[in-house]
């Protein structure tokens, strides 16, 4: 069930890429990335993009992820039912959504990741800033 749900991830993803005259590629490897989102008469600038679905609200992040260069990070909650888009550029937004506690935390620091499973209020409004910010992926394009 879990791939179901990354794959509907995926779709979603890139289906709200595609509204916003984004073109979108799937790579036949999934190496970490999942998407890359491109405009079809400038090959010249490519956003490879690692999508995170779930189908419930909550988060995991790994600073690997990010080894990837130029990579964005799209975490789809409610895939099933209502999604909703947390677009993330890079480490910094990342650390100021796990805000100054988490992201000081060994978990973070020392073994690169942190997961959150039922986020409280505190996290789902550091996670606000972050949401429908499609112009982190567009932007990269111009």
């Amino acid at each position: 069930m879990s791939a179901l749900i990354g794959k509907a991830g995926e779709s979603l993803v890139a289906a709200e890429l595609l509204r916003r005259l984004v073109n979108v590629a799937v790579p036949a490897y999934d190496g970490g990335v999942d998407l890359i989102a491109y405009r079809e008469m400038d090959m010249r600038h490519v956003v490879p993009i690692q999508v995170k679905a779930r189908s419930a609200t909550c988060y995991n992040f790994q600073r690997a992820w990010f080894d990837v260069p130029g990579i964005v990070l799209v975490q789809v909650w409610h895939t099933a039912t209502h999604p909703e888009f947390y677009i993330f550029g890079g480490l910094s937004d990342v650390e100021a959504a796990l805000g100054p506690a988490h992201s000081a935390s060994a978990s973070w620091i020392e073994k690169g990741g942190y997961n959150v499973t039922t986020p409280g209020p505190d996290a789902t409004e550091r996670m606000r800033p972050h949401k429908d910010r499609w112009e982190r992926i567009i932007q990269r394009l111009a």
